[in-house]
């Protein structure tokens, strides 16, 4: 009589609990496959925004014009930048005025107080009675205001990334500045939400007042872009965010030419197209987010 041998069943390892016997592992792992180049994609915008930066602002944000409040912007360092930026234009730096000072924080406190965007006040005031309410005898004066940027070095840059602003910040015949900085928690005269506004008050000092005042200046508001921030020292700032967009819509373009028959494939059945050639995949798809950050308002300036 022959012995009765037990034997325990088969090990079957790791595999899913749904998968069907007839399907081996590598046929039913391909499923997610297609779904590489989107983990990977949000693994590469979620890195760049760990710091507290306009990026992330963008990814918290991404349809609406949310700008930044900073938490420290200190006119030591507004006045280093703008006095590096001179420098590099080989235009002699400018001296800090207390007066200066005293009436760009006016001016940016009332701006914060009574919400409003703009050069004059709301009751029709010129922003000079700022600087004649501190007893500044001037001979030509400018003024840049700026919302929404997150840090010193991105309020110059946003000056620097618009021409007229670019020409009060670099104007050899202003000798002194004054800078003056508010918090609003929700300012909705620039679009809403928490902002932090920037007042810089250029001069140059004369014995006695002038008959005529002169704020030099743009009339008119605009937003900068992270693009533009990003290559605000460059002569090609003005195409920047133009190329960015373009940029996004070829990579689009290109993407959905190459994958349009096979996507629609891999819906289906989990189809080997991403993993063919997953760097183009990645690539493509980076270059169209990070372009549609880039196009993303770093802040405004007036």
């Amino acid at each position: 009589m022959s012995a009765k041998i037990k034997t325990t069943p088969r090990h079957r390892g790791h595999d899913h609990p749904f998968k069907p016997r007839k399907v081996n592992r590598r046929t039913f792992n391909q499923v997610y496959w297609p779904y590489l180049p989107v983990i990977l994609v949000i693994g590469c915008l979620l890195a760049l925004g760990l710091g507290q930066s306009s990026f992330q602002t963008a990814l918290k944000h991404p349809t609406r014009q949310v700008l930044a409040y900073a938490s420290s912007m200190q006119d030591q360092a507004l006045l280093r930048d703008t006095n590096a930026q001179r420098s590099l234009a080989n235009v002699p730096t400018l001296s800090e005025s207390t007066e200066l000072d005293r009436a760009a924080q006016a001016k940016a406190q009332d701006m914060a107080l009574r919400n409003y965007w703009s050069h004059n006040t709301p009751d029709g005031n010129p922003p000079w009675i700022f600087v004649t309410g501190q007893n500044y005898n001037y001979q030509k004066l400018g003024e840049n205001l700026a919302a929404g940027f997150d840090n010193e070095q991105s309020a110059i840059n946003g000056w620097m990334a618009s021409e007229h602003h670019k020409d009060n910040l670099l104007d050899p015949s202003f000798s002194q500045v004054g800078f003056g900085v508010a918090h609003s928690a929700n300012y909705t005269a620039a679009g809403g939400g928490p902002m932090t506004i920037v007042v810089a008050f250029y001069g140059s000092p004369a014995s006695a007042q002038p008959t005529i005042a002169s704020v030099q200046g743009d009339s008119s508001s605009k937003s900068v872009s992270l693009a533009q921030l990003s290559v605000a020292k460059l002569p090609v700032v003005g195409l920047a965010t133009n190329i960015a967009i373009g940029a996004a819509l070829l990579a689009l373009l290109i993407w959905a030419a190459r994958h349009v028959r096979a996507l629609r494939r891999a819906l289906a059945r989990g189809e080997r197209f991403a993993y063919t050639h997953p760097l183009l995949d990645v690539g493509l798809l980076v270059i169209s987010a990070l372009s549609y950050l880039l196009t993303r308002t770093a802040g405004l300036v007036h």
